[in-house]
């Protein structure tokens, strides 16, 4: 087990998960709303944790797959879709894999979730991160990001350090393969953040 997935298994293991809230983001939720595209094909959920946001993909008629790195998260996950109704329990699918490192190649998918995952990937694997993405979203496909703003983080020592995500590195991993279609502000929790809209060129 890597110092990574250990980090995310002892934070499910202490039950202090305050992203795991068991609710889909309205903005989410907008965006099905607002037509967009249509409910159909492979969509996939980046750092799916116990599957919330998964399973709501799954019941819009998409079929989704949520990629996590916490067995512990993914097992809780899997109990859902297990108590799921039939027809959504098999559009279901939940994937333990590191989101730079996806198991997935030329997919086709039409629409990538990333609720709070991106902004806490370290920033050497962030262009792993950029080239998953770029690979498996088709041509008119979306990406939708919520993501915290970069911040100073505190330390000890007198090298920088960065937490968070700026647009202007979204816009350098991945641009020209997306546009940007929206970024917004959201209300911090805690930080501030942004709800980022994406279409693949």
């Amino acid at each position: 087990m890597t110092d990574l997935q250990q980090f995310w298994e002892t934070r499910y293991d202490s039950g202090h998960t305050p992203w795991d809230t068991g609710i889909t983001p309205p903005e989410v939720k907008a965006f099905w709303a607002q037509g967009h595209m249509k409910p159909q094909g492979l969509a996939l959920d980046l750092g799916c944790g116990t599957g919330t946001n998964t399973l709501f993909l799954a019941r819009l008629g998409l079929r989704a797959i949520g990629v996590d790195i916490a067995y512990r998260a993914l097992s809780r996950a899997q109990d859902r879709r297990l108590q799921a109704e039939p027809p959504v329990r098999d559009r279901l699918q939940f994937v333990l894999a590191d989101v730079t490192q996806l198991p997935l190649w030329h997919a086709g998918i039409g629409y990538v979730l990333d609720v709070g995952c991106f902004h806490g990937v370290g920033l050497d694997a962030r262009d792993d991160y950029a080239k998953g993405l770029i690979n498996n979203v088709r041509p008119g496909g979306f990406y939708q990001l919520y993501a915290f703003d970069q911040r100073p983080a505190p330390n000890e020592t007198d090298t920088p350090t960065l937490l968070g995500i700026s647009q202007d590195e979204i816009v350098r991993l991945l641009t020209p393969a997306f546009r940007i279609v929206s970024a917004e502000q959201a209300m911090p929790a805690p930080f501030p953040c942004h709800w980022y809209l994406l279409q693949r060129q």
